[in-house]
């Protein structure tokens, strides 16, 4: 039961530059990016996503995808995977997905979570990594079953938001929605429970926090490439809504 689902390989990459163009011959791949933009073909369906959206890789059609400006970089996760538990999925329809946006704020840190159980080998840690991919794909589905329910706006302003290093520009953002920027604040706040300003610097702590766990990148590196001048500002900016300076949240990740 608990070798049902054989993990190959995963990844987290925080500024993923892949140029994928190839046939996937006998294993699968749940596909998760948040942050950036990725063009993306399967066979002759053509994709252009921003922000958070997850798709998946699976043996049949010729998959190619790649950031929509070579110039550009995406923030990416993926895990690979066969077994005889993909079969159960693919009969019960929540796999594989096309793509289709995050249905919620950001799966990160569960996904993060999933690629840590699916490095262990015991049966234990398999069977908890193949719940939380069944549990995943589960939501998808239900997910995709509901009324699409975020505005055009919104989900205009959340990809800004969560791109990785982006300059963040409300007023910009107000005025691509056709609104003023106290009305696009105001609205904003109204359908997600915090202003935009705080879910950005919500984001951009997240995408520190998986930064400084996952990758060996100086400090000062994390925060240019966060869209922060200044190192300073980035680290009591972090201790305030982390609770605890980068360098040290960092040594936690290491012990």
């Amino acid at each position: 039961m608990f070798r049902s689902l054989q993990f190959l390989f995963g990844q987290f990459v925080p500024r993923c530059n892949h140029n994928i163009d190839k046939h996937f011959p006998d294993y699968y791949v749940l596909q998760y990016m948040d942050g950036g933009e990725v063009d993306l073909q399967i066979d002759t369906r053509r994709y252009s996503m921003q922000g958070r959206w997850f798709w998946s890789s699976y043996p049949g059609p010729r998959i190619s995808f790649h950031a929509s400006n070579p110039a550009k970089t995406w923030t990416h996760r993926y895990l690979a995977f066969r077994g005889s538990l993909v079969k159960q999925w693919i009969e019960a329809g929540i796999f594989p997905i096309s793509p289709q946006p995050s249905p919620t704020i950001d799966y990160s840190d569960r996904f993060d979570d999933l690629l840590e159980l699916s490095r262990k080998t015991d049966r234990w840690s398999i069977a908890r990594a193949s719940l939380a991919m069944e549990t995943i794909l589960t939501e998808l589905a239900e997910a995709r079953a509901k009324p699409h329910a975020i505005p055009a706006w919104l989900e205009n302003g959340l990809a800004q938001i969560t791109t990785l290093g982006a300059d963040i520009d409300f007023d910009r953002m107000a005025i691509e929605a056709g609104m003023s920027t106290r009305t696009f604040r105001r609205r904003f706040a109204a359908a997600l429970g915090v202003s935009p300003q705080a879910y950005a610097i919500a984001c951009r702590i997240g995408h520190a926090r998986h930064m400084l766990g996952m990758t060996e990148l100086p400090i000062k590196t994390i925060a240019e490439q966060l869209g922060y001048r200044d190192v300073f500002f980035f680290t009591r900016q972090f201790t305030r809504f982390a609770g605890i300076s980068p360098a040290a949240y960092r040594r936690t990740k290491e012990a």
